[in-house]
């Protein structure tokens, strides 16, 4: 699709390892509305609300372990059992220990809240923690694209890039369904999509302001309208990285070099 520019400014922030760290810019967020308790209890406001109760007094190590443990209780399981013990595994159980690590260009810490981790490193991160068999070095040093195209396997990749932020947001809104996803944002920052009850959100660690781990709804985020170009990738309904993460099959990481 022509990528035709929008009718604000648009500043290129590039926030990603491996990404030309000169160019890396600080946006200032503007937004000053006020919204009432009674709107905001509709959505999702922090990683903390998506933590699994039972996990409140467990360690991240233990948790790791535990997820490892059930995968091996669900080899030979349907599709949609794996899929919903992998959105578990990282939307519930593993990324909200990451809320509020800050951001750093060349944060790769393995630990959460402890030192800094830029955009691609919380992606391969996280993935490797709940048993993608990824080298989460390589992974995160990738441009976007190659990116999506290592998580995504066989399936394919969605390029959205319409005309304006709300059209750009209605694509993907009608593209995916509900789960987690992979986003890539043109050639310079990475994160995660989660659709949930038709709201999609950004979960990703933010450049802006070095803010860190973070989820927004798709609408409010700076980061999202800074862009016209987006690649996506399917991963809690992609049944190919699935079924290698069930079984524990390396996925090879696609390079430019």
């Amino acid at each position: 699709m022509k990528v035709t520019l929008l009718g604000i400014l648009i500043i290129i922030h590039l926030g990603c390892k491996g990404q030309n760290k000169e160019q890396v810019l600080h946006k200032e967020t503007h937004k000053t509305t006020k919204v009432s308790h009674q709107l905001k209890t509709q959505y999702i406001q922090t990683l903390k609300e998506l933590k699994l109760v039972s996990d409140s007094s467990k360690s991240y190590e233990s948790i790791k372990n535990s997820i490892k443990a059930k995968k091996l209780d669900y080899q030979g399981s349907p599709t949609d059992s794996i899929s919903n013990l992998f959105t578990i595994s990282l939307v519930n159980r593993i990324i909200p220990f990451w809320e509020g690590t800050p951001w750093s260009f060349e944060g790769h810490t393995s630990v959460p809240k402890k030192g800094k981790i830029a955009c691609g490193y919380f992606v391969s991160t996280t993935l490797k923690h709940i048993g993608v068999n990824i080298n989460r070095y390589k992974l995160a040093q990738q441009s976007p694209i190659n990116e999506a195209q290592s998580l995504g396997l066989e399936s394919n990749v969605f390029k959205v890039s319409e005309n304006s932020i709300d059209q750009n947001i209605s694509k993907i809104n009608s593209t995916l369904t509900e789960g987690i996803h992979f986003i890539g944002f043109d050639a310079s920052h990475v994160g995660y999509i989660l659709k949930t009850k038709d709201q999609l959100y950004l979960i990703h660690s933010n450049y802006i302001d070095s803010k860190g781990v973070e989820i927004e709804k798709i609408e409010d985020s700076d980061v999202f309208a800074s862009y016209s170009v987006y690649y996506i990738s399917e991963l809690s309904t992609n049944k190919h990285l699935l079924k290698n993460w069930i079984h524990g099959t390396e996925i090879k990481v696609i390079s430019s070099n």
